[in-house]
């Protein structure tokens, strides 16, 4: 069995009873297919960052539970389904002193450098490392300021202009 945690978001109208009724229910599902339950926290009602089905608040539940991954699939089934549930999140947990957490944090910085160290070069897809990019030199081709130019044949035909006798 692995360790996992599942945070889901119930409906903001809901009251202290319905959420531990929910949190009931998804725990015997899982209890039901031969798991544990380790930890059950209804942290309440909190706003949310951004509106999810038109409201801006919502109750919280965080489970903590032991299972087998083909539970995972019909808890995510029942939490999809449950009209009251408006998001959720199940995640593996990292078991402590294993040294994989140390790994996933090796493997997450060196995928962070190398998403970084992306798009550099001539196409124009981000700065140049020893200077500016084409399209820091004016417009998408590379070809600088347009209008100067303009202005200063404009400024040689008024010149022609003056010289003239009508």
């Amino acid at each position: 069995m692995r360790a996992y945690e599942c945070l889901y978001i119930v409906h903001p109208g809901a009251d202290g009873a319905e959420l531990e009724k929910s949190a009931a229910k998804f725990s015997e599902l899982i209890t039901g297919k031969g798991g544990a339950v380790r930890k059950t926290d209804v942290w309440g009602k909190r706003q949310l960052a951004y509106p999810i089905q038109k409201f801006t608040d919502g109750s919280y539940i965080l489970l903590r539970f032991d299972a087998e991954p083909a539970t995972i699939a019909e808890l995510e089934f029942r939490l999809r389904v449950d009209d009251r549930v408006l998001r959720y999140m199940t995640c593996y947990e990292v078991p402590e002193g294993t040294g994989r957490s140390e790994e996933l944090m090796q493997l997450t910085e060196r995928k962070e450098r190398d998403r970084r160290g992306r798009g550099r070069g001539p196409r124009g897809r981000g700065p140049r490392p020893g200077g500016r990019g084409p399209r820091d030199e004016g417009g998408r081709d590379g070809q600088g300021d347009q209008e100067a130019p303009r202005a200063a044949a404009r400024d040689l035909d008024d010149d022609s202009d003056e010289g003239e006798d009508d």
